[in-house]
């Protein structure tokens, strides 16, 4: 959990102390800012560790905003593993098809994997369960982005950001209210 840090606070009290009120209003709106900011580092800190699309991974993110009463945000991730070929994918004329998934990684052969359209109607990746039978056929997948949200690189990388960010704008949100009010 990422929070204000008591100095802030202390800060806020002594500077807002006739206005309560102000004091929540500044914390939801840094909280909402910070909610935004680092929902759109995530994306590019899932990118940076992965080869996968912005699209994909922002489709299945959503964000839960503050408001004075509720001091609260939450930025969730919700989904199945994504298929392979959401990921870099290349096919080859001769040989296997090759994967990538991580960034730091290169592309790997995957034995059996093809690219081709089942009885259902299904287009793209797909390999076969038995090694001398035609059906039944499965659909490969990789990490899904609730997990790469969740990855250890990925989370190491958002917490200072987040913090430092929800900080530093409470503290902006502060001095806008207080030269609202008739302060400095």
């Amino acid at each position: 959990m990422i929070t204000i840090e008591a100095k802030n606070i202390e800060y806020a009290r002594i500077v807002l102390g006739n206005s309560p009120k102000a004091i929540k209003a500044a914390a939801a709106a840094a909280i909402n800012r910070t909610v935004t900011t680092i929902k759109a580092r995530t994306s590019k800190s899932i990118r940076e560790n992965y080869t996968i699309k912005a699209r994909d991974i922002k489709s299945k993110m959503s964000i839960k905003r503050a408001s004075s009463s509720n001091l609260h945000g939450i930025i969730s991730s919700t989904g199945n593993a994504n298929l392979i070929t959401a990921f870099r994918v290349r096919p080859r004329k001769k040989g296997p098809v090759r994967v990538q998934v991580l960034k730091k990684g290169s592309l790997k052969p995957v034995t059996g994997l093809f690219i081709g359209r089942s009885k259902k109607g299904f287009e793209g990746a797909m390999q076969r369960t038995k090694r001398n039978a035609r059906y039944p056929l499965r659909i490969p997948r990789g990490p899904s982005v609730p997990q790469m949200f969740g990855s250890k690189n990925v989370m190491d990388e958002l917490v200072p950001v987040a913090e430092d960010t929800l900080n530093k704008r409470f503290l902006h949100e502060i001095n806008y209210r207080l030269n609202k009010l008739g302060g400095k």
